[in-house]
């Protein structure tokens, strides 16, 4: 029995070991926190096909308009099928848009520049229109980041 936990203990030592050696891989790393400035100036693409997602988020629609202050997961996701270098931005477990082309090319360069190519990242979102006045005056939701302007 005790020869079994001094294994999992060298597996568990080697493992470290490997990953601190080559956690640069092909999986991400560790996530990490981009401070914005606070002026959610970075619109994201593809919301109108997660609306049901932003909506449960909001806890549901309402005659004003959301500005529902929350926080966004930046995945990168190279094995999407219509671009391998999609940025993935998911909110309380769902996904509810990605990078425009353009900004998702010059996420991950930055990144790369950094040395952080494959981090996963968080930063401050937020979500808003998504109102229900009438059957005919609803809004849909949409999505801003607050990401750092370099």
């Amino acid at each position: 029995m005790s020869s079994i936990f001094v294994l999992l203990a060298l597996v568990a030592v080697a493992y470290f070991l490997l990953r601190g050696r080559f956690g640069s891989g092909l999986t991400p790393s560790m996530q990490g926190h981009l401070p914005g400035p606070g002026t959610y100036e970075f619109d994201i693409v593809g919301e109108s096909k997660y609306q049901d997602a932003l909506e449960a988020i909001c806890g549901g629609r309402t005659e004003d308009t959301a500005e529902h202050q929350t926080e966004a997961v930046l995945y990168l996701e190279d094995s999407n099928p219509y671009d391998n270098l999609a940025v993935r931005v998911d909110i309380a477990g769902h996904t509810v848009g990605y990078l425009s082309r353009k900004d998702a090319r010059s996420y991950r360069q930055q990144l790369k520049q950094l040395g952080h190519e494959r981090i996963v990242c968080r930063c401050d979102a937020m979500i808003v229109g998504g109102w229900r006045r009438s059957q005919t005056d609803q809004g849909h939701f949409g999505v801003k980041l607050d990401l750092p302007i370099v």
